[in-house]
């Protein structure tokens, strides 16, 4: 019997991003569940107080919560705190999954491995809105992240007016779990092809500060993809959740 996956989304999203892909496991026998990370979606923690370690702790919570072991999924930005709650509750992680998320190196934050345009739009958005977070432009979302819709598709629009502004905090917190932390955690990448965020060159640096025996599948689609191919989306992950 597959096991239960724990979906965790990426920047400015919410547990709404996997609502499509949960639907698409349910009819493939693959029990899935989603929550929102502090200050995003319906979550009302004010923004600016938001760290990482608050999103360790909303995923070691719904962990503990777990009757069984759970393949525990990260999206994005999301790969940091599912990394670190898997080590800290190693006996409730059955599989890590990456999906096209980051795996940095010691020392390095989150804004260490965005183009330095990219992140100075990032830091003066956070400094003009003087609430401890930022919202990616419109054009990023739509070239970025949902490359796979034309950008006046009604589906864009109607995934923009969900996205919230992402707490600024995480975003230069270094990644402080030391080299080879994760050796030993079974763990699997899954790269849509067509990523023009989280690029194919990016997801090698990822790659690379994984453990060797860390198994890449690629599936069609852009960044997000389980908003854009939420079908393919599933099929990957209850593929993940057989082994």
């Amino acid at each position: 019997m597959p096991a239960e996956i724990l979906l965790v989304h990426g920047s400015m999203l919410g547990a709404w991003c996997w609502e499509d892909t949960i639907a698409e496991l349910a009819a493939l026998g693959t029990e899935a569940a989603a929550f929102d990370l502090p200050g995003h979606g319906n979550d009302a923690t004010p923004r600016g107080s938001v760290t990482v370690a608050d999103y360790v702790d909303a995923v070691v919570d719904r962990l503990n919560a777990a009757p069984e072991p759970v393949v525990l999924a990260g999206h994005s930005m999301a790969g940091y705190p599912i990394a670190a709650a898997a080590l800290e509750r190693p006996d409730k992680v059955r599989h890590l999954v990456y999906f096209s998320a980051q795996a940095r190196k010691p020392g390095q934050s989150w804004a260490d491995t965005l183009d330095p345009a990219i992140r100075e739009t990032y830091e003066r958005e956070a400094a003009e809105r003087g609430d401890g977070s930022y919202v990616v432009p419109e054009t990023v979302v739509a070239s970025r992240w949902l490359s796979s819709l034309q950008s006046n598709a009604p589906a864009v629009q109607a995934i923009r007016s969900r996205l919230t502004p992402q707490p600024a905090g995480p975003l230069f917190e270094p990644w402080s779990l030391p080299a080879g932390a994760l050796d030993g955690v079974t763990v699997t990448y899954i790269w849509p092809e067509n990523d023009r965020q989280n690029t194919e060159w990016r997801m090698r640096m990822s790659l690379s500060n994984l453990p060797a025996a860390t198994r890449l599948v690629t599936i069609s689609g852009d960044h997000c993809a389980m908003l854009t191919d939420p079908a393919g989306t599933a099929a990957a992950l209850h593929a993940v959740a057989t082994w």
